[in-house]
């Protein structure tokens, strides 16, 4: 009678979300490209990413963010603060950029609270090209009404693409936006 009675808690738990891995920190690696799902002290799944598109230029050169429009990805410990549907993108993860330390920081340089930006995300792809890809798809001579379909198929798969934020496939976003809660710590490193 125990064993059915374990055997059917298991059952219980398994079919309501308990059972499911707990995703408890995120860590992305710049230089690597990699972004890190961590259940406890075990790598739960390793995703490629895409940062911003300026790192398809040799001469950039990565660092912290330190201001809005700079194309930088932060570097530092955030959290998400926010699950997201249907914005730009059908799923999205906001992480608190910029938290207290990105705030100081930017005092130090002199950089008003209002220029330090926002809005990073870990996102799949948009519904619409940004203003970017656009002008950057017309630089290369696509045409106007082909760049959404040449954006998916040979941009956003295979080069750096975002203003800033950390992007997946739009696969690994459903997946990834199921697994991550809200609270869930992401440390970002260069």
């Amino acid at each position: 009678m125990k064993k059915v009675c374990t055997l059917i808690t298991l059952l219980i738990l398994s079919f309501s979300g308990f059972a499911k891995d707990k995703i408890t920190q995120i860590v992305v690696l710049k230089d690597k490209r990699e972004m890190q799902l961590w259940s406890g002290n075990e790598i739960y799944k390793v995703y490629n990413i895409k940062l911003s598109i300026a790192y398809n230029n040799p001469l950039f050169r990565a660092h912290e963010k330190r201001r809005e429009g700079d194309n930088q990805t932060p570097v530092g410990f955030y959290k998400i603060s926010k699950k997201r549907q249907r914005t730009n993108f059908p799923k999205s993860l906001l992480i608190n950029y910029p938290n207290w330390k990105d705030k100081h920081n930017a005092k130090i340089r002199g950089i008003p609270e209002d220029e330090i930006g926002g809005m990073i995300l870990i996102h799949g792809n948009p519904y619409r090209v940004n203003k970017t890809v656009r002008d950057y798809a017309a630089k290369l001579g696509i045409e106007a009404d082909t760049v959404e379909r040449w954006a998916r198929d040979y941009f956003y798969p295979f080069f750096d693409w975002t203003n800033g934020c950390v992007a997946v496939t739009d696969e690994e976003m459903d997946e990834i936006f199921e697994l991550v809660d809200k609270d869930t710590p992401i440390n970002i490193y260069p």
